[in-house]
């Protein structure tokens, strides 16, 4: 996590130096709060799961309050936007403007159906195939073709399951 911290606290420098620190700013009271977690445990003070457990129960709390941000901009986005008109140069450092993008959704379409069930076919084959020459066989199908194997990666996380 050094990497990490050391960017977070040269962030949080920054911003004290930026801008006038209040201890009622909840930004700041957040930041104050992961730093300090992260000093408890490296200072041995508390273990690691116990310090991810406060920091995700953070995390969660920090989405929602993302999330209701979110809301909020998508329900006033025109009257934001239309504000945002009177400055065409940013505003606060800013520059807002509605933006749109078009997708294509090809579900509907009896071919597109086909090609995507053949695609994951295909793939289970393939995976297959990868399965058994993990456990020394061959990755043929039954014509004696070779089937094509995936590349694989592998990846690490923590996962956190809320217990019931």
């Amino acid at each position: 996590m050094g990497a990490s911290k050391d960017l977070f606290m040269q962030d949080r420098e920054s911003e004290l130096y930026e801008v006038k620190s209040s201890n009622h700013n909840p930004f700041d009271q957040l930041s104050d709060a992961f730093l300090q977690q992260a000093d408890k445990y490296e200072n041995g003070d508390i273990d690691a799961l116990e310090t991810a457990i406060l920091m995700r129960k953070d995390y969660e709390r920090l989405e929602i309050q993302m999330n209701l941000r979110k809301t909020w901009m998508d329900e006033n986005k025109e009257s934001i936007e239309s504000e945002s008109s009177k400055y065409p140069e940013g505003f606060k450092g800013y520059k807002v403007s509605i933006q749109t993008k078009s997708t294509a959704n090809f579900k509907s379409i009896p071919e597109w159906i086909k090609l995507e069930k053949d695609k994951k076919d295909f793939e289970a084959k393939s995976k297959l195939a990868y399965q058994m020459v993990q456990k020394g066989g061959l990755n043929v199908d039954a014509n004696g073709e070779e089937i094509p194997l995936p590349e694989m990666s592998v990846t690490s996380f923590i996962k956190f399951d809320k217990v019931k």
